[in-house]
Order: C-alpha cells, then structure tokens, then sequence
C-alpha cells in the first residue's frame, strides 16, 4: 500500500508505472536495491575499467558495533572468541586430563604389598612432617603433588608479568607499523582535484581544446593509477594473484601495448612491477610538456603552477615507496617466535598452575561435583586475552594480506578510486559544457548583428534571467559541432 500511494504521489498518470510498483515483489524489490545506483559514469571520462558492483559495495561498506559482532553467532569466526577457541581448547583438554589424573591418584603408582610405611624420613618437608607415622601412602603421594602444584603457581604469577610486558611492547609496535602503512596508503583524489584546477582549455581546435585536456587529465590520472597497481602488487599476494600478468593490466584497460613495450615487459613475462615509477615519470613529463610547450604565444593546457602537479605526484610516489619498505623490510623473524614460544611455555606452565589442590577423597565429596568445580574460569579468560593480542599483532602485520575481514582489499580499492577519478573528471567537465556551474552574473559579449539595449537591473525579466541562467553561446556551438557529448548539456543532466 505505501509503495502504491507513493507511486500515486509521484507519478498519478502514469498508470503503467503504478501497475509495476503494485505488483513488485520481494524478489524483485531486492534485485532493485541490489542493483547498482549513482555509479554510472560516461564512456567518455572513464579511466579505466571498474566493476560498479564492487564499488556498489565499497560504498555501503560500515563497520559493525564490536560489541554486537562479540554477541552474534553469525560473526563468531572473526570475534575474540572464533580467534582464540583452539587455544582455549588445547588448554582445557590438557588441563582436565591432569585435574583428573590428579583425582583418581593416577600420580601415585604404588605397590600393592606396601600400604603403610613406618617412619618418615628426616629430609621431609615440614607438610609432610604433620602427618603420623602411619599414613597411606597414597595421601603422601598425594600431599606431595600438591606442593608441586602450589610451587608452579607461585613461579607462574612472576612469568605473568614478564609475558604482559613483553607482548604489550610487541602488539604496540605491530599496531604503530600497521597504521604507518595503511595512513600512507595513497589514492587520486588530490590529483584530481589538482589538475581541475590547473588544467585550462580553450574552446578551440587544438593541442589546448577540450577534447585533449579531457586526454591529458585522463592520462596522468591512469599513469598514478598503473604505477599504484604495480607498485602494491609486489607487496600484496592476493593482489598479485590478480595482476600477475600483463593481460590483466590489458584488460583492466590501464596499460596499453606500446606502454607494455616502453616500459621492456614481455607478453608472456609474470614480473610486471619490477618498473612501478616509471608511468609517474611519463606523468611529469607531461606536465612539464602541457606548461612549457606554447604555440604562438598562447598558454598551454596548464597555464602556470603546473609545479603542484608535480608535488602531488611526487608525494603519490613518496608514499607508495614508504609501503614497499615496510612490507620488503619486515621484522625479524625470530622476534615473533620468541613471542609465541614464550606465551606457549607460559601456557603451559599455566596449565600446571591453575589446578585445583582440593581431592575429593580429602573431604569425603562428590568426585563429579569436584571437577565440576574445578572449572578453570581464571585461566580461560586470562588466555583468551593473552592469544587475543597475538592474533591482532598476526592480522596487524600485513593490512594486505588474505584475511577478508580484516585485511584491506585493494582489488576493490583500486576499483574504487578509478570510479572516483572518472566521476570526478565527469563533474569537472560539466563545468566546462553546462551552465551549472557558471556564474550568473558574468555578462557575455554582445553579438556584431544585434545592437538591443541592456537590461534594467531592476526589471522582473532581469531578475528572472540572474535566478536561472541560460545556455551559454559556447556551450551552444560546442554541441552543435560535437553532438556526441550533449551528455554533459544541463537539459540532459
């Protein structure tokens, strides 16, 4: 009923568009929303292929509340507790087979001819001196495996401190590399912004006319985008996996068959970054060519600063050389093993620790209810937290890596940024061929043939004319000599 009525709203004579919403289905309401929407961009300012599903996607990407993700089981394999259960478990298993042994007096292997002994031997520890002459063996057996355990839980809570020490330095520095790398993770956005700018055409045939500053900015724009693929892919192997051929960069139209041969990469050849500057060199030397080279004393496409181009470009490689760094120069390997060997070591000396000292047989109790309460509840939590720091420091340290929760995605990321430097570059030549984005109060040069008197100021017809301005005399005969581009007119927008 509202998807009627709001039909009715918008559309109250169309009455075959009514018919349609009246009859849409769940199915087909989904497959609406799954659609992508507002992802469309022109042939024309296309920088490269992109999926508008993906981007669709990246789009409406949103990170769950952490306390909610904790609680719902649909997301229990990436919470703390579907990254920690197979430690947990190893220490409940080892834990209960040494509770019951413990229990059942599986320590205590005696002979069945001794059941007394007679005396007790001066080197005895003070526990054992309390008790009588005549004791079960297996109670001195017993009592001697719980000095045991009381001697580990007291060494126990000096290694505690020593591994939270050890393991905060550790996480602390993964956490400081991770967003070191992903903070210096660049895109195109300023570059673009950049070149709208800088980037002047005139509405006339030649090296400066639209159509060749709509090629230079597309260019330098795909140049950044080839030498981020190239670059990112030596570091990544889920991206490298995507891009480990020349046919790929083909296919995602970011490289062309002379630049493959410019650049000396063989068709068949799998190492295709060993080069990943070079298209930002090609990028400069653009912009050095569009400022320096002028035809009879006209401006070129960029008609001064073209220096902030070249700042840009070159903190674009800047930044993607930091992250070759980081992932090329790793840590050492052995300090991750010292880690994890001496939280494993700990763990198990906490295993030992953590036993309940109570016997069943001390207090005439239940054996079931005894191991019942013997739960080691301390423990679980204690190392939950503990691995729970080593699997964020083992997922911190590579954001590219192959963890799809976590991990950045940069197929995605790079499908991304080429919708945006296209959809920018739509809106910038918009502003060139639509009178949205011209200032009303510019007055246009008066034609030869018509001599009519100027507006008043002050007449209604006037202040109609300033609240909506007009088309435009060049956007006029740039549609009428172009018709192929009146998708940038306003009628059409």
């Amino acid at each position: 009923t509202q998807i009627f009525q709001h039909a009715v709203s918008l559309h109250p004579l169309e009455d075959t568009y009514v018919e349609e919403k009246m009859y849409a289905t769940p199915k087909s309401i989904k497959e609406q929303k799954e659609k992508p929407q507002n992802v469309d961009v022109n042939e024309n300012c296309k920088v490269a292929k992109f999926d508008p599903n993906v981007v669709q996607e990246e789009l409406q990407k949103r990170q769950q509340h952490p306390l909610r993700q904790l609680l719902s089981f649909k997301n229990i394999k990436v919470n703390i507790i579907g990254q920690t259960w197979y430690f947990l478990l190893i220490f409940f298993i080892l834990y209960y087979i040494i509770q019951m042994c413990y229990q059942w007096d599986l320590f205590c292997v005696l002979d069945d001819d001794d059941d007394e002994v007679d005396e007790i031997d001066d080197g005895e520890d003070d526990f054992l001196k309390e008790t009588s002459n005549e004791v079960d063996l297996r109670s001195i057996c017993r009592n001697r495996v719980k000095l045991y355990f009381i001697f580990w839980d007291e060494h126990e809570s000096t290694m505690t401190r020593i591994i939270t020490f050890l393991l905060g330095f550790y996480v602390s520095m993964i956490g400081k590399r991770w967003w070191d790398q992903v903070s210096k993770l660049p895109d195109v956005d300023n570059l673009c912004l950049v070149l709208g700018g800088l980037v002047w055409a005139q509405p006339e045939p030649g090296p400066t006319s639209p159509e060749a500053a709509l090629h230079f900015k597309k260019t330098i724009i795909r140049y950044a985008l080839l030498s981020w693929t190239m670059c990112l892919a030596r570091i990544s192997s889920p991206f490298q996996d995507q891009f480990g051929s020349v046919q790929d960069y083909f296919e995602k139209h970011l490289l062309s068959k002379r630049e493959a041969d410019a650049l000396k990469i063989d068709l068949s050849s799998t190492d295709c970054t060993s080069q990943w500057w070079v298209p930002l060199s090609w990028s400069v030397s653009m912009v050095n060519d569009a400022f320096n080279n002028k035809e009879k004393g006209k401006d070129g496409l960029i008609p001064k600063d073209h220096k902030d181009v070249v700042s840009v470009l070159t903190k674009l490689r800047t930044d993607l050389y930091v992250l070759a760094e980081y992932r090329l120069k790793p840590l050492p390997a052995i300090y991750k093993q010292a880690v994890w060997a001496a939280v494993w070591g700990w763990m198990l000396m906490g295993i030992v620790a953590s036993q309940n000292v109570i016997h069943y047989k001390d207090d005439d109790a239940n054996m079931v209810m005894t191991m019942i309460l013997s739960f080691p509840v301390h423990g679980l939590l204690m190392y939950m937290l503990i691995f729970g720091w080593l699997r964020v420091a083992d997922i911190l340290s590579n954001p590219f890596g192959n963890d799809k929760v976590y991990d950045i995605n940069l197929a995605s990321t790079l499908d991304l940024n080429i919708w945006k430097a296209s959809i920018t570059l739509e809106n910038q030549e918009m502003a060139f061929y639509s009178s949205l984005l011209k200032n009303p109060y510019r007055k246009e040069e008066p034609s030869e043939q018509t001599n009519q008197q100027k507006p008043n100021h002050t007449s209604q017809q006037h202040l109609e004319e300033t609240k909506r301005p007009g088309n435009f005399n060049k956007e006029k005969s740039y549609r009428s000599t172009n018709p192929q581009h009146t998708f940038y007119s306003s009628e059409m927008r």
